[in-house]
């Protein structure tokens, strides 16, 4: 995947959604292992992956594991 093919084909569906986004509403963040798209007027986030990501957030996030919430 080309990220930035990705970035726009993402901003170009929030469009879609809500008609009132604008380019201007989104930021884009890199992190360690990928980027982050905000929709900085809705607040959402969405996490973005190149070919080259290690998928391993959940054991970042979680390094005891995941246990159901009591």
């Amino acid at each position: 995947m080309i990220i930035d093919d990705e970035i726009l084909a993402r901003i170009r569906a929030a469009k879609v959604w809500d008609k009132n986004s604008r380019l201007e509403d989104f930021q884009i963040r890199a992190g360690e292992n990928g980027f982050v798209l905000l929709n900085l007027r809705t607040r959402r986030a969405q996490l973005l992956y190149d070919d080259e990501s290690e998928l391993h957030d959940l054991e970042q996030l979680f390094p005891g594991g995941l246990a159901p919430s009591r």
